[in-house]
């Protein structure tokens, strides 16, 4: 598994979302980025359109841009669901992920 495969990318995201779930916060728009997951601005925003697809995440919109891009709404709101917990939970993909990346602190220095 690399760093920026689909598996790895959603375990973090959704990782950062449970985090934040379990600290009641909000989703920080400055961590939710394509930067934070050092992974190109395309690739992030398909990820969260099949995270949000599949129901593991809510409250973020996704607008069509005339350029052809995606304009992403409501970061702040990004939350992750119940299904997006048992996903993280449950899901072997997401099981290897942990034991790569373990916990959220390790990997995302924005969070003390």
């Amino acid at each position: 598994m690399s760093n920026n495969d689909y598996f790895a990318i959603a375990y973090k995201i959704l990782s950062y979302l449970k985090y934040c779930y379990e600290n009641g916060q909000d989703a920080d728009p400055g961590i939710l980025k394509a930067d934070t997951f050092n992974i190109f601005q395309q690739q992030f925003v398909r990820t969260l359109q099949m995270l949000f697809k599949d129901g593991y995440i809510e409250g973020i919109t996704f607008s069509p841009l005339l350029s052809g891009g995606i304009l992403l709404g409501n970061r702040s709101s990004t939350v992750i669901t119940s299904d997006g917990l048992q996903y993280l939970a449950e899901n072997s993909m997401m099981q290897k992920a942990y034991r790569i990346f373990k916990e959220v602190r390790d990997w995302l220095p924005l969070i003390k």
